[in-house]
């Protein structure tokens, strides 16, 4: 004899396993990037002077879609002729074709990237200057 709660277990079941299903998959997806490891920005600490935004000094992607991110924040608040402060957050990322979206908290950063020869290459939207990034060991 079924119960409700046997009936709801069977309706939910299906939902749960299709949503760890898509996870699986999108881990997956990423374990086989490029961009998994972690990534240190070539030449000089940026300053922070900057616009637009926190200038990334390290970058480690995991395959769940966590991002370690050390940056120097950019715009109004860098002091000029002051040493930069890096600083560490932890966030999230997707990747889509050549896209790269972070995710810092409700703010999302887009670049285009690009990996070649152990280097990582990120460009603003709108195109810009990359800023190279070389895999630790």
């Amino acid at each position: 004899m079924c119960t409700l709660r046997h009936l709801l277990l069977l309706a939910v079941f299906p939902v749960a396993i299709a949503a760890c299903s898509a996870h699986s998959e999108k881990t997956a997806e990423r374990s086989a990037s490029p961009l998994i490891g972690t990534w240190t920005r070539s030449g000089d600490t940026p300053s922070g002077s900057g616009a637009g935004g926190p200038q990334f000094t390290k970058l480690t992607f995991a395959s769940d879609g966590s991002l370690g991110a050390s940056y120097v924040a950019g715009g109004i608040g860098a002091v000029v002729g002051s040493s930069p402060a890096v600083k560490s957050e932890n966030d999230t990322y997707t990747i889509a074709d050549s896209k790269l979206s972070i995710a810092e908290g409700t703010t999302h950063r887009d670049y285009v990237y690009r990996v070649s020869d152990s280097k990582l290459y990120l460009t603003p939207p709108g195109g810009g200057t990359a800023a190279v990034f070389t895999k630790a060991g």
